[in-house]
């Protein structure tokens, strides 16, 4: 008995450690940084993914609002690497604006 409760202490301390990184960046987010990547995302993504976040393309493209924090590696990956029917921005977008537009959308879907 002792020993499972030790070990799920330790799964608990993982996942926390875990997860805390992806916690702490939406609450670590500056109002410039949540500013600049709602201009990125106006200027690279709002045509396909919709003004403000509102996906009004029926399905089409994905709607960011249903990102978790637990996918920004899921995010960043497409956003460079490109998906279906979403072109690669690698080259076209640095990695300061990748991370400006998951603070926008983080502080747009957590509010």
């Amino acid at each position: 008995m002792k020993y499972r409760t030790l070990r799920s202490l330790g799964a608990a301390a993982a996942i926390s450690f875990i997860i805390w990184p992806c916690v702490s960046l939406a609450q670590t987010a500056s109002p410039a940084q949540v500013a600049a990547g709602e201009r990125v995302y106006s200027d690279y993504c709002s045509n396909c993914h919709g003004e403000g976040l509102r996906n009004t393309s029926g399905g089409v493209t994905f709607d960011l609002r249903r990102l978790r924090s637990e996918d920004h590696d899921r995010f960043v990956s497409a956003v460079l690497d490109g998906k279906r029917q979403m072109p690669p921005w690698r080259g076209a977008l640095d990695v300061e604006q990748i991370e400006s537009i998951w603070a926008y959308i983080r502080a747009t879907v957590d509010r």
